[in-house]
């Protein structure tokens, strides 16, 4: 089976928005709207207007460009090197490589956007460090700051005043939604430390666009009649009701959900999940299969995935006869998999195979990209064959733990190999033996093949 997971795009509603600001600050009133530090380190935060370092060993932080107010050297919010500030009164933005710190600025509120999408957080910032070891980075927490996810990458290696903009989709309909500035360093990297100003927070009020997303894992795009595929999903801004069901449907092999073939379901409302479905075994082949996600209370009709489903043709289900050369014959003329008793038979592939063993024979056609169901088992037995001999020998016991014994006129044996399933040699031998020391092997099912002077014998037996 192939397994996919697929990108169901998003539901589609309008409503009217107004873009608002939810919060602002250029800290020329100082860092009020701020807690400061309750971390470890001498490097920690503060809120100044120092820009002079100590040359040649400490630079001077860069200047502001002219959007930040009161630029070029307004009130900001930046890290300092504590031991230097407090000694040699250098108090800008630069930090001391021997003291490893860890320092948060946390916002002392929460912001509320419930009924808010679109919550994007913009800022000048400022931070040379270096990568992986000296760094700053944007936080946000949900539950009123009792857990932090980082937001975008890492601040580093930007000696400039540079603005970033961050808009996450987590951001929206937030009761609880609270930002933080978070510094870390350890025994390395370049100043300018972490420095942030000209903080702006907006969002857009009104009527939320109901929506279902998710992104694609894997990378498999054809399937076949049977085939499994999965999608996940993410529900943002859709009121999911007791008894929901989301339904994931499949279009035609146009395109169009004209007429769509429900091929999955899930009951609940979780906002995260995954809806599992089936190909229908009859699916006509085609190149442009899409698949979309509803729900149903509150009924929402999704968008189709935006990428073009391969659905390719399956061999019909063959048949086995029995031909005029006693061989066993398969009415697929093309590649064929052949089982003896459940196993697959190493090695045949062709229309026709010649038994070895009495049993039951299923035979499946691939095309090399689909499969057709197993066929109806035929029952071969060696005495329904004129001139064919029957199987003078048996195996016990049958399942075996160590010894394997065969019973029958073992002088005329030549040579016997034990095989796994795969066709796999795994015991040889090249003379008459009554029995066979078989503790070696793993627990599972083997063929036994004996060698006589003018014949071929398969057994089976089972290794406990």
């Amino acid at each position: 089976m192939k397994k996919l997971l697929l990108s169901t795009l998003a539901f589609v509603a309008f409503g009217s928005f107004a873009q608002t600001t939810i919060f602002e600050d250029n800290f020329e009133a100082g860092g009020g709207n701020w807690t400061l530090n309750g971390g470890f380190g001498d490097n920690a935060w503060s809120v100044d207007n120092n820009y002079t370092g100590y040359s040649p060993f400490v630079a001077d932080t860069p200047s502001q460009p002219g959007a930040i107010t009161n630029s070029p050297f307004s009130t900001y919010l930046h890290i300092r090197n504590g031991a230097a500030c407090g000694s040699l009164g250098i108090c800008n933005a630069s930090f001391d490589t021997g003291s490893t710190s860890d320092q948060s600025a946390t916002m002392t509120n929460n912001l509320n956007t419930t009924g808010q999408t679109d919550v994007t957080i913009s800022f000048y910032y400022l931070c040379a460090g270096q990568a992986g070891l000296s760094y700053g980075n944007l936080e946000y927490s949900i539950n009123n700051g009792v857990d932090w996810v980082t937001a975008g990458t890492d601040y580093v290696n930007v000696g400039a005043w540079t603005q970033s903009t961050v808009t996450l989709p987590q951001w929206s309909n937030q009761a609880t939604l609270k930002f933080r500035f978070r510094w870390r360093n350890g025994a390395g990297g370049n100043d300018p430390a972490f420095a942030v100003d000209q903080i702006l927070m907006t969002a857009n009020t009104g009527a939320a666009a109901p929506e279902i997303t998710a992104s694609v894992a894997g990378g498999l795009e054809v399937f076949c009649g049977g085939d499994d595929i999965e999608v996940d999903y993410e529900v943002t801004d859709v009121t999911l009701n007791a008894g929901n069901v989301f339904t994931l449907e499949l279009s035609d092999a146009a395109g169009s959900f004209a007429a769509p073939t429900a091929i999955g379901t899930l009951n609940g409302t979780a906002t995260t999940g995954s809806v599992i479905g089936s190909i229908p075994a009859g699916a006509t082949p085609g190149l442009g299969y899409r698949v979309r996600v509803n729900s149903s209370n509150d009924a929402q009709t999704g968008t189709d995935n935006g990428v073009d489903l391969i659905i390719a043709s399956t061999p019909a289900t063959p048949t086995i006869t029995l031909n005029g050369g006693g061989d066993l014959e398969s009415s697929y003329g093309g590649t064929n998999i052949w089982y003896q008793d459940g196993f697959v038979i190493a090695g045949e592939s062709g229309q026709t195979i010649t038994p070895l063993a009495d049993g039951t024979y299923t035979v499946q056609a691939t095309n090399d990209t689909c499969v057709s169901a197993l066929s109806d088992p035929f029952v071969y037995a060696d005495a329904s064959i004129e001139g064919v001999q029957i199987n003078p020998f048996t195996l016990y016991p049958n399942p075996t733990n160590e010894l394997l014994n065969i019973k029958g006129n073992v002088t005329n044996i030549s040579s016997f190999e034990v095989v796994d399933i795969s066709g796999k040699t795994l015991i040889q031998h090249t003379n008459s033996v009554n029995s066979i020391d078989v503790s070696g092997l793993a627990r599972g099912s083997y063929f036994l093949r004996i060698h006589t002077a003018d014949m071929l014998h398969t057994l089976k037996f089972i290794k406990e």
